[in-house]
């Protein structure tokens, strides 16, 4: 498809005198397919702020995105905090290209508005969980991560925190959004920074920080026995906080030197997604040589979510999410129960999307209230806000995508919380002969056995409209009663809301042997996510119904 260099966007840009150079360098070189797809679509804000592909145009994320979103946010703040504008808003970024440079430029724009900046000290990157609980602990009135968390190295992004340390939520996105469209010449807009507002944040509250992750431990005293554990970081923010955490704690820890120093290319990793398979490459390498090691963490560039492979009888074993998330649930609640520590009235937060095998652990062994919320540590962030007035305590959240909260000074998700009790329950359960393979294998054997799969079709940005949303229409409007021989009990659409949930494209088929599968268009990625759940006797036996149950929806949307 040819681009029609008469497009007045285009014209904006490669006429103005104060495009940066290396973004006109990068337009005066580029193809028919990307001026496409850099000016006939543009960035929107999705479930966890603006993610995109870094380059030049509106459709492109860059420096312009920068002052765009972080303008509309300074007027955000300014109609809901007025005065209170000094409490300021920390600002923390991640390893991609450009994250340190975007993050000063972040915090300079809101010092024009006369907003306080909190900058790490020397503006180096830090995990997603990080800023999360420093906004929190210094009563900030927000908070900002310049990070694309575990998308390729080719994309960046911005992600904004309310006071209390959780994503926005879409009343405040919509502003911000509205903000963002009636700005029209964002390529000629300067500013001049208020430097006495720019502060650094105070070593207390990474102090604070590491005492909360120490705390989780329930044997904190108690010496590890040369525990050894393999970890990669996939050069990204985990490398400064978590190999020496779990050191202080007396673990044996075994960093993947190719992904232990900051690398923008990711060219030790390929994918620097722990769902894929390229970022287990070399751990696994560093697995064969180290078998005596019980388990394998790895987190995503920004340290808010982990992947685990477990030494089972000499195997390495990887689980997902779903597998993940029960296990915690388990080792928690037990070891609360076992040490008086279960509060009154404990809730746990996970989403429509993630397995139902964690839910009956929490509600059906412990007691726990479950509170089902949609996609998005935002909004089980926001759930948590109620509980003092639904008299509720917290002891977990989660959802299948590799993301867990242990403990909710942080109310995003935090991957060396989750790795600090991952690790001390494969320690203790070694001391009993067990692995984490034996401990969910005994969960199935109690709630049946859940098979978990997760699709994701991928497509380029501009195909949204001409691909994402004619699946999504399909099924709406045209029926189907059996899928894999199973048959079909019901559907639940979430585009209008349920369960006091607003709407979110998202629709959910459940089948009459407790087996289901959902279906949702990604809120900051071109792609849609299909998530099965089965349910069996066994593994083969679950197997074969997802597989079953797939293949006939392949044919269905004609995929």
């Amino acid at each position: 498809m040819n681009f029609n260099k008469s497009n007045e966007l285009y014209q904006e840009w490669i006429n103005s005198n104060h495009l940066d150079e290396n973004l006109k360098e990068e337009l005066l070189n580029a193809t028919d397919e990307e001026l496409n797809a850099a000016f006939n679509i543009q960035l929107e804000f999705g479930t966890a702020g603006i993610r995109g592909i870094l380059g030049a145009g509106p459709g492109r994320f860059n420096l312009y995105t920068i002052k765009k979103v972080t303008m509309s946010y300074a007027k955000l703040l300014m109609s809901k905090y007025g005065e209170e504008l000094n409490r300021g808003v920390v600002i923390g970024h991640d390893n991609r290209k450009f994250s340190k440079e975007f993050s000063q430029l972040a915090a300079e724009i809101l010092t024009s508005f006369g907003i306080k900046a909190y900058l790490f000290e020397d503006n180096i990157m830090k995990p997603t969980p990080v800023v999360s609980y420093a906004t929190k602990d210094l009563n900030a009135i927000g908070g900002i991560v310049i990070t694309a968390s575990h998308n390729p190295a080719i994309y960046n992004g911005y992600k904004i925190y309310d006071e209390f340390g959780c994503q926005l939520i879409d009343e405040d996105t919509k502003v911000i959004a509205e903000y963002m469209e009636e700005i029209q010449d964002i390529l000629n807009w300067n500013y001049k920074t208020d430097e006495s507002l720019l502060e650094v944040v105070p070593q207390k509250v990474l102090d604070n920080y590491k005492e909360m992750i120490s705390n989780l431990q329930f044997y904190k005293n108690q010496p590890r026995d040369g525990f050894k554990m393999i970890y990669s970081a996939v050069n990204g923010t985990g490398t400064e906080f978590t190999p020496p955490l779990l050191r202080s704690f007396g673990y044996d820890v075994v960093e993947v030197e190719e992904h232990a120093f900051e690398d923008s290319t990711f060219k030790n990793v390929g994918n620097p997604n722990p769902e894929f398979e390229p970022a287990w490459r070399i751990p696994f390498e560093y697995g064969q040589k180290n078998q005596d090691a019980s388990i394998m963490i790895i987190q995503d560039p920004d340290a808010d979510r982990i992947g685990c492979a477990i030494n089972h009888n000499g195997e390495w074993i990887r689980i997902d999410g779903n597998q993940t998330g029960p296990l915690l649930i388990e080792w928690k609640l037990s070891q609360m129960k076992e040490h008086n520590l279960t509060p009154e009235n404990p809730a746990m937060y996970s989403s429509f999307v993630t397995s139902d095998l964690g839910d009956r652990i929490a509600n059906e062994t412990y007691g726990v209230k479950v509170i089902k919320t949609l996609t998005g540590f935002k909004w089980m962030g926001s759930e948590i806000l109620k509980e003092p007035e639904r008299n509720l305590n917290f002891v977990f959240a989660y959802e299948e995508s590799y993301g867990y909260v242990l403990d909710s000074s942080t109310r995003d998700k935090d991957g060396i919380q989750a790795t600090t009790m991952l690790v001390e329950a494969a320690w203790y359960y070694k001391k009993q002969g067990k692995t984490l393979i034996d401990v969910l294998n005994e969960l199935y054997e109690k709630y049946g056995y859940y098979y978990t799969y997760t699709e994701n079709l991928n497509f380029k940005p501009e195909e949204i409209k001409s691909k994402v949303e004619p699946i999504m229409k399909k099924l709406r409007e045209e029926e189907f009663t059996t899928l894999g021989g199973l048959e079909l009990s019901y559907a639940e659409d979430y585009i209008d809301g349920l369960f006091n949930m607003p709407g979110q494209n998202l629709i959910k088929f459940y089948f009459n042997d407790g087996s289901w599968f959902a279906v949702r268009p990604s809120g900051t990625e071109p792609k849609i996510k299909i998530y099965f759940i089965s349910v069996g006797e066994n593994e083969e036996a679950a197997k074969e119904k997802c597989e079953a149950i797939f293949k006939d929806l392949k044919d269905f949307l004609e995929i």
